[in-house]
Order: C-alpha cells, then sequence, then structure tokens
C-alpha cells in the first residue's frame, strides 16, 4: 500500500468513511467490477462496494450507457423530463409501499424528510427510533448510533439515555427523538405511554446493517405496524441499505409489512447519486406543490442520475442479479463458518442482500446492539482487518466499526472463485494470528 501525499484534505479524505480503521485513506486509480486499484499499481479484491451502492459493480456497463445515452440529452438540466415520470411509474409500481416517489440526492436527505413528512402529517413532535440504527448525519437522529461511545444506560421507562452520535449537536436536539433498544416490543409501548399524542412516527431500518447484520425478531415488524396504527404514528422504513439489496421491492416484501413512508438511496442508483422517498399518497401529498411541506434541491432530480436508475430498475426485475448474490452469500457464510470453527472463534453469521454480518465472539445471534457490545473482540478484530487490508489485499474484508462490524458486502460482479479465494486468504491469516477476547 502507498502512503497517501496530503496537503488540504481533512485526515487525508475528502468524503469522512473512506478513512478505513487502522488502515487510514487508500487512494484508488481505477476500479472494475468487484475490484479497485490503488495507487502503487495493485489489485485489491473490494468488499465494501461504495458502501453497497456498487450493486452492480464498479464500472457497470449498464450504467456506463444509461449515462452515454444521457449525456446526447443535456444531461446538466435539473428538469422533469419523460424519463423523470417513466422512473416514478417503475419505482411505485414495484415497491409494495410506494404510491408516489419525491427523489433527494442521499440517504441522510431521505430520511430527514421522511420524518418531517411524519411531523406535517400527524402535528406531533417525536420520532423513536433503535439503538444501533443509522439513519444518516441527522442532527435529530444521530443518536445512539455504533460510533456513539456507548449505547446509552437503559432507563427504567425502556428508553436508552441519549448519546450523541457525533459531536456538534446541540443536547436540545436530542429531546426530539426517542432512543430504544432493537426487537424490545415492550419498550415501543411504553414509549407511546409515556407521550401520548406526541409521537410523530417510528423510524427503523428493518434489517440492522449497520451494526452488522441484525434482523428482527418473530412478529416485531407487524406489531410495530400494529403499535403505529393504534397510536396515529406513521411508520418509517429506512431502506437504504435493503433497498433492492434482496429484491426490487426491498426488505418490506420480504417481510411483508408494508410501511408508510419508506427511504431508499445506495443501490437504487447502484452508484450514481440519487435516492428517494417513497410511500402512500395521502402522506405524501403534504409534500409541495400539492401541500406545504418542502422538499427540493438544486441538484435533485438530476438527469444522468435518473437514467441511471431507470436502468438499473429495468436490469434488476427479472430477479437474476439477486439470484446471483444470493448464491454467492450462501457460500461465503458456510466458508466462513467453517473456517472460524477450525480455529475455535466464536461467531454468529448472518446475511441480507450480500451483505453479511460476522459478529465474532459469540455463537449466539445477538437481539439488541448491547449483545454486540459485550462480545463484540474489538482488538482481534481491527489486528485481523489490519493484516487482511495490507498483506492479503481485501479491500473492507470484516472491517470493524467503534464496536460492532461493518458487513462484508458483495455484488453482483463477485465470483465464486473469489469467494472462494478470500476464504483462502483468511485461513493464511488466522494461521498467523492467534484469537483473543479483549
Amino acid at each position: 500500500m502507498t502512503e497517501m501525499r496530503d496537503e488540504k484534505r481533512v485526515g487525508g479524505v475528502l468524503a469522512g468513511w473512506n478513512y478505513l480503521p487502522t488502515v487510514g485513506p487508500m487512494q484508488i486509480r481505477n476500479a472494475s467490477g468487484p475490484r479497485v486499484q490503488v495507487a502503487s499499481g495493485e489489485w485489491y479484491d473490494d468488499y465494501i462496494m461504495g458502501w453497497g451502492s456498487c450493486f452492480l459493480g464498479h464500472d457497470s456497463t449498464l450504467i456506463r450507457d444509461s449515462i452515454t445515452r444521457a449525456l446526447s440529452g443535456g444531461f446538466l438540466q435539473q428538469y422533469e423530463t419523460e424519463k423523470h415520470q417513466l422512473l416514478s411509474e417503475r419505482f411505485c409500481s414495484l415497491v409494495p409501499c410506494a404510491e408516489r416517489l419525491r427523489l433527494v440526492n442521499s440517504g441522510l436527505e431521505a430520511t430527514m424528510y421522511a420524518i418531517r413528512v411524519a411531523r406535517a402529517v400527524t402535528g406531533r413532535r417525536l420520532i423513536l427510533k433503535f439503538e444501533g440504527h443509522f439513519h444518516g448525519l441527522n442532527d435529530t437522529l444521530t443518536w445512539n448510533i455504533d460510533s456513539s461511545a456507548r449505547s446509552g444506560v437503559l432507563r427504567p421507562t425502556g428508553e436508552l439515555e441519549r448519546v450523541a452520535g457525533t459531536v456538534g449537536i446541540p443536547d436540545e436536539l436530542g429531546l426530539l427523538t426517542i432512543p430504544l433498544p432493537w426487537n424490545d416490543l415492550n419498550a415501543v409501548q411504553r414509549a407511546f405511554d409515556l407521550n401520548p399524542d406526541d409521537v410523530a412516527g417510528i423510524i427503523l431500518e428493518p434489517i440492522a446493517l449497520n451494526i452488522g447484520c441484525i434482523k428482527p425478531d418473530d412478529g416485531f415488524l407487524e406489531n410495530l405496524r400494529a403499535l403505529a396504527t393504534k397510536h396515529g404514528a406513521l411508520l418509517i422504513f429506512d431502506e437504504v441499505l435493503t433497498g433492492f439489496r434482496a429484491n426490487i421491492g426491498g426488505a418490506q416484501k420480504d417481510f411483508d409489512v408494508i410501511p408508510d413512508i419508506a427511504a431508499y438511496g445506495k443501490a437504487f442508483g447502484c452508484g450514481m447519486p440519487i435516492a428517494g422517498v417513497a410511500g402512500r399518497a395521502e402522506f405524501m401529498d403534504v409534500i409541495a406543490p400539492r401541500g406545504p411541506v418542502q422538499v427540493s434541491g438544486t441538484n435533485t432530480g438530476r438527469y444522468l442520475s435518473v437514467s441511471a436508475a431507470l436502468s438499473v430498475i429495468d436490469y434488476l426485475e427479472d430477479g437474476s442479479a439477486h439470484r446471483h448474490v444470493a448464491c454467492l452469500e450462501a457460500q461465503l457464510k458456510n466458508g466462513l463458518s467453517g473456517i472460524f470453527a477450525r480455529h475455535g472463534i466464536p461467531c454468529h453469521i448472518d446475511g441480507y442482500g450480500g451483505r453479511i454480518g460476522v459478529h465474532l465472539g459469540t455463537s449466539e445471534r445477538p437481539r439488541l446492539m448491547r449483545d454486540i457490545e459485550r462480545t463484540y473482540p474489538i482488538d482481534f478484530s481491527r489486528k485481523l482487518f489490519h493484516m487482511l487490508s495490507i498483506e492479503y489485499r481485501l479491500y473492507g474484508f470484516l472491517m470493524p466499526l467503534s464496536y460492532c462490524p461493518e458487513p462484508i458486502t458483495l455484488s453482483a460482479t463477485h465470483t465464486p472463485e473469489m469467494i472462494d479465494d478470500a476464504c483462502e486468504r483468511l485461513e493464511s491469516a488466522l494461521n498467523r494470528i492467534g484469537y483473543h477476547e479483549n
């Protein structure tokens, strides 16, 4: 790996998450399919894949062709086109909750506007969120996430002490959000009981991919749906990480639980910057110009991104890419399970849509963020990640976050041979580094 020269970039990066734990910034010269070339000329197998956005791989022919066609149509325009109309029609025909779609630029904007809609519709203030779930760096939602100092003291009421996920957010803004333990239905009910007629919505990742991959307990999403309806609050699914990964309809289609509002991003554009807020017409129609809620931006709905997203939907609809990724996911999970068992390392592995969470330190399924905090061997995980990155040229493979694992991310361009090769490199690394708990 080549040390990067830097004069002006904060921390050596212009995008914060490009500074990898224990490794630092890596300057990428080229990218193709599931691989990236660093400044030294070496090629690395990529298991970050644009933090999940490059579902069709780097330099996708599909995306390239859609951009090339769009370039001939005045690509800088921000105005409505026939493709904008087609994109909304295709999206709403495939995503269960989507009767209306409004485009935004990022997952952060999508969740920010989703809770704005919930507050406008209900006339209420409070949003319920879950520990470890990440909804972008919104000031009112960046609480009790994986980068928080700790996830917070569990209060007798069932809610968590608010812990900011970054400095620079006034404590007063945290009062608008009630953080709760994931998979704790009683805590949700108590939050409604303690704040009658003041909860505007519940926002969640339907699968907690931000802390590895922790799926909801059986019946949990169905009960959230019932509680939100009973108390007049909106149910908001943050499908930025789950959307388009396992199927074209998102996790709401897999679980057959339909939210009122959903936020999409990442694989929506497969590398192009685009995101969206979708939902039931009666709620979405509060957005201007039909209603008073402002949701817009100068760079929203740019023609290049719209063209790419429309091509992505058309391509993914037949399900072949999803089936390929599902096979790779099963292969990798089986390979990792065998390797860690041979080395006597306890682990629980789960995945969704080619994003695989490897929870080292426990053989039992974590249900809560604090379950991971108690068992995840952060020091060992950092040493292993550093070795895999520097010596074995696996980019982002088994990356540790503050107190939990970042999922290994596959794309439709990964191959069975790459999966076998990654497992062989991991086996070699574990032969050289002894497992230890923190």
